[in-house]
């Protein structure tokens, strides 16, 4: 089920008030330019390229990678790193604003829709390799009913939820890499009972997970449609807790609770880095970054560690695995942008070649990074981190999965995407994996659907802790209609029918 729900409500209020406010004050800033003449756009970088310094570059190495955009790609390009913490607020402040300037973003289309244009034509005239870059199901997660496309894709369905496992347990205690839920099982219990890390105590965790990675990495072999919305006979689009099947995926995970192969905290905070540097997890059941960015750090202090991914592992109702649906988040273009040719010019001079993208990322070429093998595209990084990644507007699988590292801490995070993320014939696809359900249109119809949210996440973790007993879910059941459920299925039913006939 979609489950985006914080702020939607005041953050829809707060931009609809500043774009009134900048609607009637705003001034014509038409031929925006430097004084050389070349086209200048304004960036708003909260792409996520900042995370690791959220301070941004240093001065010099901002201006020698914009000197090189502007020599390349003709546009000069200018920076605005948001505040640390309030990076949405901020933005929205900058949309509507009379005098302050924002031209490209990323942000959710149908939430930002009256306050971005539509890029049909822009990519039509100067975004030929972003158009030949995505597959038509991402284009569907920026385009409306009408045909309208609001954004540059930042991504699509992928497989996020894998089952990593301990492939050197495996081989210590002499087990096959399990194919079935119920081999699954016999796993669980020997990772439980025989000391597979070898440290003399019955300490080990089967498995590491928590509740939205538990329910998108095994509902799908209880049910027909996965941990997705699913449409009945009624045809109304209905959520997985209502799905048969649903139950018995419960029942399931309440054993493995009470039998210690789920971790006790998995629905608590806990730092996942500490929890694998302890070396006791046997299986990791949570988005796939936690491995393939960790496991090789903490794999220096604990060479023996080995995990594997569970490939096409099913139950009885076939693949475990729910395929992740992309969202409607894209790369926008805002009202106010004085140059949209220029910056959809930029954005498709990132995408037509691997070097542009990745310089973008890491910095100048032979002092950020460098080639370790260009006809095996393998780069590696040089000491030189002192650009951060403001200017990239290429983030994505298109460009990510055309190079890999030169480096064992990255290689299994790049190997990741380039050969597992985009595997979705052996997880479960819901069937409105590529409906967008507008996150404003669903608060307006569904006042209180973050209530509803709530008390489904609430109760499933009381189900599946032994708090609440299952005999009690056809109870649950009439508490999220009484709760408003039935509005909840009219609005997802009413945008999916929209989407779809």
């Amino acid at each position: 089920m979609f489950t985006r729900k914080k702020l939607f409500s005041l953050m829809s209020l707060l931009l609809m008030s500043f774009l009134l406010l900048a609607a009637c004050s705003s001034k014509d800033s038409s031929g925006d330019e430097d004084e050389n003449g070349v086209p200048k756009i304004y960036i708003y970088s909260n792409t996520g390229s900042l995370n690791d310094r959220p301070e941004g570059s240093s001065k010099e190495a901002l201006e020698e990678i914009r000197q090189h955009i502007i020599d390349e790609a003709g546009v000069h390009p200018v920076a605005i790193v948001p505040p640390k913490g309030t990076a949405t607020e901020k933005l929205n402040l900058l949309l509507g604003s009379s005098n302050d300037k924002v031209d490209v973003f990323q942000g959710s289309w149908d939430i930002y829709k009256d306050a971005i244009i539509p890029i049909n034509d822009l990519l039509d005239k100067h975004g030929q390799a972003i158009k030949a870059a995505w597959p038509e199901e991402a284009w569907a997660s920026v385009t409306d009913k009408d045909g309208n496309i609001w954004g540059v894709p930042r991504g699509g369905a992928g497989v996020t939820y894998p089952l990593w496992i301990r492939t050197d347990w495996l081989e210590k205690l002499d087990l096959e890499m399990p194919k079935t839920l119920d081999e699954l099982e016999v796993v669980l219990e020997a990772f439980k009972q025989n000391d597979p890390d070898g440290n003399g105590e019955n300490d080990t965790i089967p498995i590491l997970t928590d509740l939205k990675s538990m329910r998108m990495a095994f509902v799908g072999g209880f049910t027909e449609s996965g941990y997705g919305n699913w449409l009945d006979s009624d045809g109304k689009m209905k959520p997985a807790e209502l799905a048969p099947g649903y139950k018995d995926f419960l029942a399931k995970m309440a054993e493995w609770y009470q039998k210690g192969y789920i971790y006790k905290e998995s629905f608590s905070q806990y730092d996942q880095v500490e929890m694998f540097s302890t070396n006791r997890v046997g299986i990791s059941a949570k988005w796939y970054s936690g491995i393939s960015l960790n496991v090789p750090k903490i794999k220096q202090s604990i060479p023996e560690m080995e995990y594997e991914i569970v490939r096409g592992i099913t139950g009885p109702k076939g693949f475990l695995q729910t395929a992740n649906r992309g969202g409607s988040s894209g790369m926008l273009i805002s009202k106010k942008a004085a140059n949209p040719e220029a910056v959809m010019k930029f954005i498709n001079w990132q995408y037509e070649n691997v070097e542009n993208h990745i310089t973008m990322e890491f910095g100048a070429q032979g002092k950020a990074w460098e080639w370790a093998d260009d006809e095996k595209y393998y780069i590696k990084t040089l000491e030189d981190t002192s650009y951060a990644g403001e200017f990239q507007l290429s983030l994505g699988l298109p460009l990510e999965t055309k190079y890999s590292f030169d480096d064992p801490l990255r290689s299994k995070h790049a190997q990741y995407l380039a050969e597992e993320i985009n595997q979705l014939e052996m997880v479960k696809m819901p069937i409105d994996i590529n409906t967008v359900y507008n996150q404003n249109i669903l608060q307006e119809k569904v006042p209180n659907i973050g209530d509803i949210d709530r008390l489904i996440e609430e109760e499933t973790i009381k189900f599946v802790m032994g708090a609440r007993d299952l005999d009690e879910y056809d109870d649950f059941i009439d508490e999220l209609y009484k709760a408003g459920l039935d509005k909840w299925i009219d609005a997802y039913t009413e945008i999916y029918d929209e989407q779809t006939k």
